[in-house]
């Protein structure tokens, strides 16, 4: 009887471990530079090349630091996936960017529908670019994300086309009552301009929190009314969803919106015809917090900061799903500012740094 409690209680921890600690499956680790730290000392410290340290940070002057600078650190040996409860192949490809197609190649998976919750995934160096979605098999949409961006030049967008040390906040799913305040907080106390993407629905039911952004300086963007993946319904709907959400915001705000961000950062041919037609800027992303679903501060730093570039557009959210926690975001932002800060980032709005109106 006591064995049998005793792998039970075993069992539970190894569900909690899966289910709770995004850091198994980390490729990388947080390093926070202490005063006086080199960049030699730290990667002796780790067990690195400082050219190792420097593959990982796009670091502008690597011989000054800054105390509170965040680095990130390459874990030596293959990155791993522990597999958790109502994973999938073809979602752990989609998130983590690798084409499913090599994700099984490097784990010897004669059946892609065969993973067990625990398994360990090798993870294989091959890498779609930020914010584009690997290609996947037998997908119903004709075009793929950086193809749309090259058909679309003066549409769609996925960062800035200069080399100029400028990025963009930009923040969806808001606003709500509890995390967009803090984050508001947060951008006032450094002085960051940021843009807010917003679900229409939302807005309606928190008209001050939406006047609130607006008063800050920054800028408020569309994103739906409802949040649907935009590819899969009528076009009657998405227009419908685009423009109540627009009739809403300017009802607030006296402004009618010019930028939109896609649900999901979902569009198609189709999808952005019908955005053009409407006279929208369409704003993707090249950098994916992810911030949605890894909670750990940590782990949210080492999505992002290896991935800024100039004239990087930075995607968070300000709000969650219900009973969604956006805690971690709140907590990253200060450390994330700042470190871009010391990296020679200066932060601007999506329409400055695309040079376009943010509004009709």
């Amino acid at each position: 009887m006591m064995i049998r409690k005793k792998f039970f209680a075993g069992v539970l921890i190894v569900v909690i471990l899966l289910l709770f600690i995004p850091s198994l499956a980390q490729a990388a680790q947080v390093h926070r530079v202490a005063p006086g730290e080199s960049l030699h000392a730290i990667a002796r410290d780790w067990g690195i090349d400082v050219e190792e340290i420097l593959g990982k940070n796009t670091l502008k002057n690597p011989h000054r630091l800054f105390p509170g600078q965040v680095l990130i650190i390459p874990r030596h040996g293959k990155d791993i996936y522990i597999v958790k409860p109502g994973d999938t192949l073809f979602g752990i490809s989609s998130r983590l960017g690798i084409p499913i197609n090599k994700l099984a190649q490097e784990n010897n998976l004669k059946d892609w529908n065969l993973i067990n919750v625990g398994q360990a995934l090798n993870l294989p160096s091959v890498k779609s670019s930020p914010g584009v979605p690997s290609p996947q098999p037998k997908t119903p949409f004709e075009h793929t994300v950086s193809q749309l961006a090259r058909m679309f030049p003066e549409t769609f967008y996925l960062k800035g086309n200069s080399n100029t040390s400028k990025v963009a906040l930009t923040f969806d799913d808001g606003p709500d009552s509890k995390y967009t305040p803090q984050i508001l907080d947060i951008l006032k106390e450094h002085q960051v301009p940021a843009t807010f993407f917003l679900i229409g629905k939302r807005a309606e039911k928190h008209p001050g929190v939406v006047k609130r952004i607006l008063e800050q300086g920054h800028v408020i963007g569309n994103h739906s009314w409802s949040h649907p993946d935009l590819r899969r319904v009528p076009g009657e709907r998405v227009i419908e969803e685009i423009l109540k959400t627009e009739n809403t915001l300017e009802g607030i705000t006296g402004l009618k919106t010019a930028l939109i961000r896609p649900p999901y950062g979902a569009v198609s041919k189709g999808v952005l015809e019908i955005m053009k037609d409407l006279d929208y800027k369409v704003i993707n992303w090249s950098v994916d917090s992810v911030d949605w679903r890894d909670r750990e501060v940590n782990q949210i730093l080492i999505n992002t900061l290896p991935d800024v570039s100039d004239e990087a557009i930075l995607l968070f959210h300000s709000a969650g799903g219900e009973g969604q926690s956006m805690a971690a975001t709140v907590k990253t932002l200060p450390e994330l500012i700042k470190t871009l800060r010391f990296m020679g980032y200066s932060f601007v709005t999506v329409d400055e740094l695309l040079e376009i109106p943010p509004y009709k």
